[in-house]
């Protein structure tokens, strides 16, 4: 009787890191009453990708940087300029596929300013890294019947992508802000994921964005003030084919070239109503389980088989912590009498991996600290920077790769012996966890010629090390069953040594 092989389809995913690429964004922004500029006391820029599509071997994407700068004109006055740059850009790999999933990340990892009379020139240098989530499709051996054929079996996992949660919302904040305000000059939002549960269609997502608003007082002398708040919302995201044990990758961002701001000021205070544009995306993935066959020998017969090989992702779960980081700087020039407040908060994310059963987070976290000095009676500021090296537990081991969402918050300064700023602040850290795994399944099997027939009648076998039942049955070609039945006190597993008895009954002829 010949073989008959039964296959079930089998879709497996995985995330493939395709590489990096920068883009270098320049403008050009003029005071806002035209008057000479003569120092800036603050820059800083975000950037956010608005779109992506690959085409065959390219990604596409589109995205823009949002540059905010405060700066104080000939006249000692202070204002902020606010302004956005779109970009596209274009990222080739022999990796890359028309059936693939993009995604795009981007951060703005350097700043730099310059002053020509009336304008401000600003660089940013943004960094965008470029993923993909590929699927393989094939069949796979789960059954065969007829033949002699003996088979073994085992129990294959696999991820399979099943589609992207996508929401972009608007969150409204009242904030108030006990001082006499006079205008706003700047607004830093920061994201930060606190949660991401997965329902049946549907995820609950919750987080917020730690906000700064910097300001100027009205009165006789303007002041610099700057004013920190931590806001938060929970949001349900809609994906159909989502289950309560899927596998989401989440990301969390805010295009701050349509953050909409309006002030209501009264005699000794101000509310200031953000009107927030969050976009969540995550990448969701269910588990599939399924009995293959991944060896098998027929008695009767030779047997071809091919197999094909093929990478699953495999989910490790996430991790929610807070850190501290810290800095300091010293004054050149100018004590610090007092300190006004931070502004232009940035954090960027150097490494981050698995070792030894921590999870290893390195970055360099910013703001620039406004301080007056008595003096001279003027405003001046003072870059700081904090690199940090954060270390949390966690149960995955060295081949599990982070997902990182990360946000600064509760930035405070403080001066220190004239001329020293101590800096310290807090990030909000969001990270899943994920590997790929390597797998094989055999994808079609065929019966060739006739085995010769085994002449002895006893065959006595020293079991090698690591060997199982199952390789010994297949090299001696001999039902498994048959093999345990005839060393009935042979104890499981093997060790190696031991002897194994087969005896093959003959038919004798006269």
């Amino acid at each position: 009787m010949a073989i008959e092989p039964k296959f079930e389809r089998v879709v497996s995913s995985e995330r493939i890191k395709l590489g990096v690429t920068q883009a270098v964004i320049e403008c050009k922004l003029p005071a806002n009453d035209e008057s000479e500029i003569r120092k800036v006391l603050c820059a800083h820029a975000k950037s956010f990708i608005t779109s992506s599509e690959a085409v065959d071997k390219d990604i596409n994407f589109s995205g823009n940087v949002n540059f905010q700068v405060i700066y104080e004109n000939a006249d000692g006055v202070v204002s902020g300029l606010d302004y956005t740059a779109d970009f596209k850009e274009k990222y080739s790999s022999d990796n890359m596929c028309s059936q693939a999933t993009p995604i795009v990340n981007s951060s703005v990892v350097d700043v730099n300013t310059s002053i020509n009379g009336n304008d401000i020139k600003i660089v940013a240098i943004v960094e965008i890294t470029i993923d993909i989530i590929k699927n393989t499709e094939l069949n796979a051996l789960v059954n065969v019947e007829g033949g002699n054929v003996f088979t073994n079996t085992a129990t294959l996992d696999t991820y399979n992508f099943v589609g992207v949660l996508n929401n972009k919302f608007e969150s409204n904040y009242d904030i108030e802000i006990k001082d006499n305000v006079q205008k706003v000059l700047e607004v830093s939002c920061s994201p930060y994921i606190e949660s991401v549960t997965p329902m049946e269609k549907y995820a609950v997502v919750v987080g917020g964005a730690n906000i700064d608003i910097c300001y100027v007082t009205s009165g006789e002398q303007n002041v610099l003030r700057t004013h920190q708040v931590k806001v938060d919302f929970s949001q349900e995201v809609a994906l159909e084919q989502l289950q309560e044990n899927s596998c989401v990758q989440s990301m969390l961002d805010i295009n701050n070239s349509l953050i909409k701001i309006t002030t209501n000021i009264d005699t000794d205070f101000a509310v200031v109503n953000l009107n927030i544009p969050y976009e969540y995306t995550g990448y969701a993935f269910n588990q599939n389980t399924l009995e293959v066959i991944d060896d098998a020998f027929s008695t009767d017969n030779y047997l071809n088989v091919c197999t094909e090989s093929f990478n699953t992702l495999v989910c490790g779960g996430h991790i929610n912590f807070e850190g501290k980081v810290s800095g300091n700087v010293e004054s050149e020039d100018n004590a610090v009498d007092e300190v006004l407040g931070t502004c232009c908060n940035t954090v960027t994310v150097a490494s981050a991996y698995v070792e030894d059963g921590m999870f290893v987070l390195e970055g360099v976290a910013s703001t620039t600290v406004m301080y007056l000095n008595k003096e001279t009676n003027n405003t001046y500021s003072m870059l700081v920077e904090m690199p940090f090296s954060l270390r949390e537990n966690v149960d995955v081991d060295e081949k599990y790769y982070p997902i990182v969402n990360l946000s600064l918050g509760e930035v405070t300064a403080k001066a220190k012996r004239g001329k020293d700023l101590d800096v310290s602040a807090t990030l909000f850290v969001y990270a899943d966890f994920y590997s790929v795994n390597p797998e094989a399944v055999i994808t079609e099997i065929t019966e060739t010629e006739e085995k010769p027939d085994n002449l002895s009648v006893l065959t006595i076998y020293i079991v090698k090390p690591n060997e199982t039942i199952w390789d010994i049955s297949k090299l001696l070609n001999i039902n498994p069953d048959s093999l345990l039945e005839q060393n009935p006190d042979i104890e499981l597993p093997l060790q190696g040594g031991e002897k194994l008895v087969v005896y093959r009954q003959k038919e004798v002829l006269f």
